[in-house]
């Protein structure tokens, strides 16, 4: 059985893995984990890496974390075979390597790491970068390259005239800083240039490189969701980017201590109401148009949520229509009485939760007739139409209110099924972090 890396292919930290499988000749399966929908803090994820970070290795019931654990376990389990990384058969040699994989760890990587971050990640995350922290990291890289470079003027590689895992670990930050403006901190020292020239072009590292420089693009440009787990609307987009099987980033907006009304949100969303959306240039809000907006604008992709002709179409824009005019408002009043009052430490209000109960039952009188007749609102496909109900039909379900969908068997059938739907169960996920 094939070994497998669980990870994303623009990390530093799994790349590091990913070059040294490659180096010894080892078939693996890669597993993406979309940290940008906080997959690495979800349970099944956790169960492998309690800290919730990549990469991980499984093989066979071995389960390992921390990239240089990983590069150290394949490096000794393969020592036979592909390009020796850790020179066990001698054991001074060995001792070298081991220094200077050390010096990576706790001189390189320390002042590279932040300057990474700063200029690429910072940037993604709306942030902008502090150039204090990236002068003082790249005064600290300088002083460990003048001793790179001093070192390299007597050895080819760090650790010897063998390529290893000393080297192999600096690669894949090397690879992002060279991309920056400081580039210069490696083209100066002629020895740590030409040691950069010949590791990077090795096969196994540019056989991953050109993954990450691919893979950075789309993931530096990834929708952004802006809102609350708990906000019914938020899931309502949430659901949506699901469906689409669209990479996204979700973007926790603090409500409580009022993010919504600071200028950063409201220049998203001059209401200071969540959700939010960014695609690009294109920034977006109010819920169901931002669904309508994933629905056609990624047509082709994940479940078709539109139809586009003829009867279907406008059968779809009633039953979104009633959704929004008919449903939702007593539905959502409901969830106020019965849910989030809770939440809040308020009491119900006995009167209202029975107005509420009398409009919502006559209302899905009408969706038992409607659903008798077909599969969803809309026909015999899962639409925008069925999708829009799922946050506030999601929080009734846990109340009282279920029996009104219980009793009314095409209704309670039509309920579970879209209840069911993985990309439900995936954004619902995102309460857990709440």
């Amino acid at each position: 059985m094939a070994m497998k890396l669980y990870g994303l292919p623009m990390s530093t930290c799994t790349t590091r893995a990913m070059i040294c499988m490659h180096e010894k000749q080892v078939d693996f399966e890669f597993v993406p984990v979309n940290l940008f929908a906080a997959e690495n803090k979800q349970p099944p994820f956790l169960s492998k890496n309690p800290f919730g970070q990549i990469p991980v290795l499984e093989d066979g019931d071995l389960t390992l974390f921390e990239s240089r654990a990983i590069t150290t376990y394949i490096a000794e389990k393969y020592k036979d075979q592909g390009t020796d990384l850790l020179r066990l058969g001698d054991i001074k040699e060995a001792a070298v390597v081991k220094v200077w994989m050390e010096v990576e760890s706790h001189h390189y990587n320390p002042a590279i790491q932040p300057i990474i971050y700063q200029y690429f990640v910072y940037p993604m995350q709306g942030k902008e970068p502090d150039q204090a922290i990236i002068d003082a990291n790249l005064e600290e890289l300088g002083k460990v390259l003048d001793i790179y470079n001093d070192r390299l003027g007597n050895t080819k590689y760090l650790a010897g005239d063998y390529y290893t895992l000393a080297d192999l670990h600096h690669l894949s930050y090397t690879h992002y800083f060279m991309k920056t403006p400081y580039a210069s901190l490696i083209e100066s020292r002629p020895n740590v240039k030409a040691w950069w020239e010949d590791i990077s072009s090795r096969p196994s590292f540019v056989k991953v490189s050109e993954n990450m420089n691919s893979k950075f693009l789309v993931y530096a440009m990834v929708i952004k969701v802006h809102g609350s787990p708990i906000s019914t609307n938020t899931l309502r987009v949430v659901a949506a980017v699901h469906e689409k099987e669209l990479e996204y980033e979700f973007v926790p907006v603090d409500m409580k201590s009022g993010a919504h009304k600071q200028p950063d949100f409201l220049a998203l969303n001059p209401f200071g109401q969540v959700p939010a959306l960014e695609d690009g240039d294109i920034k977006l809000f109010e819920s169901r148009a931002i669904t309508k907006y994933l629905a056609y604008t990624y047509e082709n992709k994940g479940t078709p949520l539109i139809y586009n002709e003829g009867k279907q179409m406008v059968e779809l824009a009633v039953w979104m229509e009633v959704e929004a005019h008919q449903f939702e408002p007593v539905a959502s009043k409901l969830a106020w009485e019965l849910v989030y009052k809770k939440m809040f430490g308020m009491e119900a209000d006995a009167a209202a939760v029975q107005e509420h109960e009398t409009k919502l039952a006559k209302v899905l009188d009408v969706y038992e007739a409607q659903l008798s007749k077909c599969k969803y609102l809309a026909g015999d496909s899962f639409t925008l139409a069925d999708l829009h109900h799922l946050p506030v039909m999601h929080y009734l379900m846990g109340t009282q209110a279920k029996k009104l969908f219980d009793e009314r068997p095409h209704v309670s059938a039509w309920s579970k099924d879209i209840l069911a739907r993985p990309a439900w169960e995936k954004s619902i996920a995102l309460q857990k972090q709440a």
